[in-house]
């Protein structure tokens, strides 16, 4: 009797081949593994030094943040009282602004109408001429004393701009010194420097009536 065994050189060089590779690579000298080891630890001490800088930075923050907002907290009512008294302080210089004008208009304005007044009047009625220019006829209203003040400045003016024959000057004792009114063809004017004055000064009065007024503290 024999036997026959039927084997596979080939494929027995090749796990052999296969074998003889990875004793290769598995073999490492103490040294080579002291230094592996030693790469790794490094490599791991950085790697734990990161994470741990990367959580103290985010605890720093987190603790500035915590900071930011408690110091928010205790300046926003001393932030409000500021704001509150800077309020009251402008509250108090406007109304005082208020008086100081309200009592400078009171005091000189009666002064102006007293010296005043007539300039005005003939300003606004040498105005109401040049705008009337071309009207056939023109009427001058003036109170009786401004009439009697101011007629030869008038007839001057109405020779200036060419209007002689065309402009009738009356006194209305209702008109006040300062008062004027002139109509013409097409228009009229109506000027009363002693209502301007007496506008001012009431609105004045009606913004102090509704001014506050705070006490300011020294």
């Amino acid at each position: 009797m024999s036997l026959v065994f039927n084997r596979d050189f080939d494929l027995e060089l090749a796990i052999e081949d296969q074998q003889a590779r990875r004793d290769a690579l598995a073999r490492h000298t103490p040294e080579e593994l002291s230094e592996a080891v030693a790469v790794a630890r490094a490599v791991a001490f950085a790697e734990g030094r990161c994470a741990g800088h990367s959580d103290g930075l985010a605890e720093a923050a987190t603790a500035d943040e915590a900071r930011r907002v408690a110091a928010l907290e205790a300046l926003i009512p001393q932030m409000m009282a500021v704001m509150q008294a800077a309020d009251t302080h402008r509250a108090v210089l406007e109304a005082q602004v208020l008086d100081f004008a309200l009592s400078v208009c009171e005091q000189v304005f009666p002064e102006l109408l007293r010296h005043r007044a007539h300039d005005r009047a003939l300003a606004q009625v040498r105005r109401a001429l040049s705008v009337g220019l071309g009207s056939a006829s023109l009427q001058v209203t003036l109170s009786p004393d401004a009439l009697s003040l101011l007629r030869d400045d008038l007839n001057s003016t109405i020779v200036d701009i060419g209007l002689q024959g065309r402009v009738e000057m009356r006194a209305d004792p209702d008109l006040a010194d300062g008062d004027v009114r002139v109509t013409w063809d097409s228009g009229f004017l109506e000027y009363s420097y002693a209502a301007i004055c007496e506008r001012i000064i009431r609105v004045l009065r009606e913004a102090r009536s509704a001014a506050p007024t705070p006490y300011l503290e020294s």
